[in-house]
């Protein structure tokens, strides 16, 4: 078999044989070496580099496209939600209901999204009234009225 003296095609097959296996086992991990397989049988193609070399642009375009392509492509893949800067941003600008008298010196109890939370006010807040988050800090909700 001609054909596979040739370092180039030998290099493509094993690339190829990488991007199925990906196929077979899960994780978006080995395609990455698929591609340095197949970067790697360019250049041999090109420029015909010694076999160290050959192994150093394999390795190096196999890790860097793992880093530079990984996350991108789980994200398109598997559809993840971009990540939320900060995570009480929800609360902040919300509207929920006293349950227990707050002052200024006590803290009292809000209900947001059916849930109780500890409430602190710079007003007197009466239950029953509407108020506003201010900011959330720790478990602690700063409110005003509505």
């Amino acid at each position: 078999m001609e054909i596979l003296s040739n370092e180039a095609v030998i290099w493509f097959i094993a690339g190829a044989a990488l991007l199925l296996l990906e196929f077979v086992i899960p994780g978006v991990f080995i395609l990455f070496f698929g591609i340095g397989a197949w970067v790697t049988a360019l250049c041999v193609y090109l420029f015909e580099p010694s076999l160290a070399m050959q192994f150093l642009i394999f390795s190096s375009t196999s890790v860097l496209s793992l880093i530079l392509l990984r996350s991108f492509l789980l994200k398109k893949l598997y559809k993840m939600p971009d990540p939320v800067v900060d995570p009480d941003e929800e609360f902040i600008g919300g509207v929920g209901e006293c349950i227990v008298d707050i002052r200024p010196d006590v803290d009292g109890k809000v209900e947001f999204k059916g849930t109780s939370w500890t409430a602190s006010a710079g007003t007197e807040i009466n239950p029953g009234t509407k108020v506003r988050i201010i900011r959330k800090v720790g478990l602690l909700l700063e409110v005003e009225p509505a």
